[in-house]
């Protein structure tokens, strides 16, 4: 969501054809959220919308969380701590 928004800004900044081809990329990373929710069985569009509005607060490590099928605040783990 935090780089959808920002590419999103960035698009309504840049003149031609470039801001076309950042909002469609825009929409694409906001796809993914909905995507993953569908795929879980959950309710896409409520979950969404929660997910939007926490994300309107700075700094907001929000996530979907598929096990409880709610938004929560997500840890993000690096791939090289858990190859050790």
């Amino acid at each position: 969501m935090v780089m959808a928004k920002e590419i999103d800004a960035l698009a309504r900044k840049t003149p031609g054809k470039k801001s076309l081809a950042m909002e469609a990329f825009s929409r694409a990373l906001l796809a993914i959220p909905t995507t993953i929710a569908d795929n879980a069985g959950l309710d896409s569009a409520e979950l969404i919308s929660q997910l939007r509005a926490e994300h309107q607060n700075e700094g907001c490590t929000a996530g979907i969380d598929v096990i409880s099928g709610s938004v929560s605040t997500i840890q993000i783990i690096s791939y090289i701590i858990l190859k050790r």
